[in-house]
């Protein structure tokens, strides 16, 4: 079922319309916020919920574009073949976890009634990040990803994080109580940054050795064999694994190395 894009087809359209309408509540379309009429907002921009959907559904969307196009070649199994797009959905996907942890153990109230009777708030608090996360473990390629794809996913919460300290500093206006430094201190604000980078890390590298499971004579095992530093080297130019840059800096014969690796050897050597 992994390959199938039939199966993909149909999950991730599901996904796409959940999402789309988690996008219209985030933007009070339908007066869930008691607004008669659509005012666009920077909150709109402000909100790390509202961030991490926009990007699992322009990610999903691009996913399914990639299924529909390998469907009218004829195919009927497949993954994605772009790697880019593969880290990408990585990102995404250690990013929507995050909204998940974060809104049931910090923000909201999964215990109270009020928490499950609001569509909105079950739309892009619970469904979709759920969905997302389960897209991924159900169908996507395993053995794409690379030691540090988990570290790079830090980069866009990061950049967040920067941004909204800068914006809060001359405002006074943070949109979580974690992110604001006038009220936790530079202390108490570096705290909660490292307790939200551990938790990147970890869910990243769950995910990572979630990726290395493979089926071996019928048993799952870890198979961390021609990973990349990165997933999208993969496939890319120059050496794609340690496993290539072991046997070049221990002196593998070039007649034992793939045609363009050798190529490369043989140039860098001035031959």
């Amino acid at each position: 079922m992994k390959n199938n894009l039939v199966t993909k087809l149909i999950y991730r359209t599901v996904f796409c319309t959940v999402s789309f309408f988690a996008i219209l509540f985030i933007t009070d379309f339908f007066s869930v916020g008691g607004h008669d009429t659509f005012t666009f907002s920077a909150d709109l921009f402000y909100f790390y919920t509202n961030l991490s959907n926009y990007l699992c559904f322009g990610v999903m969307i691009a996913c399914l574009r990639d299924d529909v196009k390998q469907l009218r070649a004829g195919n009927l199994t497949g993954y994605n073949r772009n790697p880019y797009l593969k880290n990408l959905k990585f990102t995404a996907t250690v990013i929507i976890s995050i909204t998940f942890i974060a809104y049931g153990l910090l923000l909201g109230e999964p215990t109270t009634l009020g928490f499950w009777n609001n569509i909105a708030n079950l739309c892009y608090h619970v469904a979709c990040p759920v969905l997302f996360i389960l897209d991924t473990v159900l169908f996507d390629e395993h053995k794409s990803i690379g030691w540090l794809d988990p570290v790079l996913a830090m980069v866009m919460p990061l950049i967040y994080v920067i941004v909204i300290e800068i914006l809060g500093a001359q405002s006074g206006r943070y949109p979580y109580f974690f992110l604001d430094m006038g009220e936790l201190g530079f202390g108490g604000l570096m705290m909660w940054i490292g307790i939200l980078l551990t938790l990147f890390l970890v869910i990243g590298y769950l995910l990572f050795l979630y990726d290395k499971l493979v089926w071996v004579n019928g048993k799952r095992k870890l198979d961390f064999s021609e990973t990349p530093l990165l997933g999208f080297l993969k496939k890319g130019r120059g050496f794609s694994g340690v496993s290539q840059m072991r046997k070049v800096a221990f002196g593998t014969p070039p007649f034992q190395m793939p045609r363009r690796l050798c190529s490369e050897v043989c140039i860098h050597n001035g031959s």
